[in-house]
């Protein structure tokens, strides 16, 4: 971490850079879930902590420019997963299942508006 984050060479973690990497990644992650659950997790599964981390990480490599093949593999696997999970293919047991929206029929279709 130090490496991916310690721009100034300070020898520490420079902890707004990694909370900004985790916080994108929580955003990517929240969205994907937020297709099928209640995001935020309460209390998230080792795969969501797992995608996470896995996506945080590629963000602190971007910042680099030289992202190696095992990270930027570990990402598009966590993209696919998150993938499954938004269209059902995958389910997260312990999470709440989002409701789903429906309206009012429409006011204003074709058929509504054939005289006009």
């Amino acid at each position: 971490m130090i490496r991916l984050t310690d721009d100034e060479s300070s020898g520490s973690i420079n902890t707004a850079r990694a909370d900004d990497a985790i916080a994108s990644a929580q955003a990517v992650v929240d969205a994907s879930l937020s297709m099928q659950y209640v995001v935020p997790l309460e209390s998230p599964p080792q795969l969501v902590i797992k995608l996470t981390a896995d996506i945080a990480v590629y963000n602190l490599y971007l910042r680099q420019a030289i992202v190696p093949a095992e990270v930027k593999d570990s990402y598009v696997r966590a993209l696919e997963t998150l993938q499954n999970i938004a269209n059902g293919a995958l389910l997260l047991p312990s999470a709440i299942p989002g409701t789903s929206v429906s309206g009012s029929r429409r006011e204003f279709s074709r058929e509504t508006m054939e005289d006009f």
